[in-house]
């Protein structure tokens, strides 16, 4: 147990020593510290500690997704947004709602033993995209500009979008049980969005005021430049969940708020922000592996594991297809395998 912190730290350096050879390639960052994680955990060496573990993963996720949202939507440029707003808007309008549905659909195909809710709440919490994971393909300077920002703004929100919709469902359910609450579910709908909103604009713009203004009189010491981004998205995803809404929301929407008031190129003020989260996406994924994964490897079954890869695959990329039509994406977008590099600036 007490070789925990050595094979975090192993795995990061492992992981940043080969990370050039790992980039474009089908084997990410996150698989590697996952793999790390259930090599380390009960099920083979057994040298993570697992105690207090729903608490520990739940802290790290939140502190990473925090951190990435934050400075994946610092790079969103709203008048380009204006202007190609067509895809993000099909992707969680009509995409997202789909992939719902068609989860929902291969669920109660695969589990006898699920309820129609049972399988929607199953969906609905699989579907979102992960902001981390992706933010190999957005930082990908060889995938077209408009699909990167599409994938950003999609990946930001979704999580904001399921998390009414999954108290939707459960509202249902209470409703169809007799059982009251349901109006309930729906103020904390309203909650998680407004007041995740609210903080988000609010601290984005309060962020970007100390940049400006005390850049301008030279208050600030480079050595701390970094931290303003960093401070700003812990501080939005506190005060959103104080107040009772959503924190991603609030980190995702701070990041737009900040981007856009400040007015500069927001790339050298999150430097920070995005090897802080990194740091913290390796550790995460280390501990997952070893806390939650490993010892769930032990109850797969066939219809489990033919979820995950139809989740993975056609659960997804049938309904973002037909989400895309009519928006003159080419198949490398909307439905292709993917390219080589060679391939890919022929078709940019």
């Amino acid at each position: 147990m007490e070789w925990s912190l050595a094979i975090v730290a192993l795995a990061l350096l492992a992981v940043a020593g080969l990370s050039r050879r790992l980039s474009g390639t089908p084997v990410t960052p996150a698989m590697v510290f996952v793999a790390v994680g259930v090599l380390a955990g009960p099920l083979v060496l057994d040298e993570m500690d697992v105690s207090a573990a729903g608490s520990t993963v739940r802290t790290l996720a939140e502190a990473t997704l925090a951190l990435v949202l934050f400075s994946d939507a610092a790079r969103v440029d709203l008048r380009k947004l204006r202007r190609e707003r067509v895809l993000p808007v099909r992707l969680l309008a009509l995409g997202l709602p789909l992939t719902i549905a068609a989860g929902a659909l291969v669920g109660l195909w695969l589990f006898s033993a699920l309820t129609v809710t049972e399988a929607f709440v199953l969906a609905v919490v699989l579907a979102p995209t992960d902001a981390a994971l992706g933010q190999a393909v957005v930082t990908n300077e060889r995938v077209p500009a408009r699909i990167r920002q599409a994938l950003n703004v999609e990946s930001g929100l979704n999580d904001g979008i399921c998390v009414p919709l999954l108290l939707i469902i459960l509202a249902t359910a209470e409703a169809e049980s007799h059982t009251p609450g349901g109006g309930h579910a729906v103020r904390v709908v309203v909650e998680e969005i407004g007041y995740g909103l609210l903080a988000g604009v609010g601290v984005g713009a309060l962020v970007a005021a100390v940049v400006v203004h005390a850049g301008r009189r030279n208050l600030i010491d480079p050595a701390w430049l970094q931290t303003l981004s960093v401070a700003g998205a812990f501080l939005a995803y506190g005060v959103a969940a104080a107040l009772g809404g959503s924190g991603f929301i609030g980190a995702f929407v701070a990041g737009i708020a900040f981007g856009h008031f400040v007015r500069r190129d927001t790339a050298e003020l999150t430097i920070f922000n995005e090897e802080l989260g990194q740091a913290l996406n390796g550790v995460t994924f280390v501990v997952f592996g070893a806390v939650l994964l490993g010892p769930a490897l032990e109850h797969l079954s066939w219809s489990i594991v033919a979820y995950a890869l139809l989740s993975l695959t056609l659960v997804r990329m049938i309904p973002v297809g037909i989400a895309l039509i009519g928006t003159h994406a080419r198949r490398p977008t909307a439905a292709h395998p993917p390219l080589s590099a060679r391939q890919q600036r022929v078709h940019r």
